[in-house]
């Protein structure tokens, strides 16, 4: 551990407030790694820390993305009772499974998803049509258009049970699931990640809690994180909509798979 490690935590964190928000994961994908790689946190650790910072950055960007009216209130309403259910499960898991194995999962998923950036027609996931549905319009005023996009109950409640519980698991914000479901259901990219980190407000919180009460959250970190998430998620909310994200997810997309490497030699083998 380093001997001030606050300051160099708070300039890290308020980076990765920028890029969780404008990539549309949440950042756990990078607070995991920092807290675990640079600042010497346990595995279990680093994941209930990650998920209480993930409050805050979440928090701070649907300020914004509300006030751009971005976020789907009803699709998030369907998201967040099985994306809760799901990450206590997650999180209890995790009390029972060897950090050696958390992060070997952690490493698989994080691999998913940088392939997934870097090749855009790539899906982990498919969409489920069954049952009940009903129709979405979203205004995308770049296009001048008002796409009408079905959407199916069974779809929702799925992927959010899948990203609750990869949430609790991995320490993540469940993101890396909830965007490319929401974007394969028809909804268009920017209101997809404001959707998703309008969500993960209740998965993080959840998560932390369950975490909090197994021990695993180190709460100076989660105040000078949170504090440098909140800002720079500010910053990513307003700059999200103006810049393109493709580049910037293949720049990250090669970054995630050094950061599952890296996590990978130095942590399971």
């Amino acid at each position: 551990m380093l001997l001030s490690p606050y300051p160099l935590a708070f300039v890290l964190s308020l980076g990765i407030g920028v890029i969780a928000v404008v990539i549309g994961l949440g950042g756990g994908f990078f607070y995991v790694p920092t807290l675990s790689l640079i600042f010497g946190f346990d595995q279990k650790m680093a994941i209930g820390t990650s998920l209480a910072v993930m409050v805050f950055t979440s928090l701070s960007a649907s300020f914004w993305y509300r006030r751009q009216g971005k976020i789907l209130y009803k699709v998030a309403a369907i998201l967040v009772p099985p994306s809760i259910l799901f990450s206590i499960i997650g999180s209890y898991i995790t009390f029972f499974i060897d950090s050696r194995i958390l992060i070997a999962i952690f490493c698989l998923i994080l691999t998913l998803v940088s392939v997934e950036m870097l090749i855009p027609r790539f899906r982990f996931l498919t969409e489920i049509r069954i049952g009940p549905s009903f129709v979405l319009s979203t205004n995308v005023p770049a296009q001048g258009v008002q796409p009408i996009t079905r959407i199916y109950y069974s779809h929702l409640l799925a992927w959010g049970a899948v990203g609750g519980l990869v949430s609790g698991i991995t320490g993540t914000s469940g993101g890396a699931v909830l965007v490319p479901a929401l974007a394969t259901a028809g909804i268009p990219v920017h209101y997809a990640v404001a959707t998703s980190l309008f969500t993960i407000i209740a998965i993080g919180t959840t998560g932390a809690v369950t975490h909090a009460m197994l021990g695993h959250i180190s709460l100076p970190f989660v105040a000078v994180y949170g504090t440098g998430a909140a800002i720079g998620a500010s910053f990513g909310a307003f700059a999200a909509s103006r810049i393109s994200p493709d580049n910037i997810k293949k720049f990250f997309g090669v970054m995630l798979l050094f950061i599952a490497i890296l996590m990978f030699v130095e942590k399971v083998l």
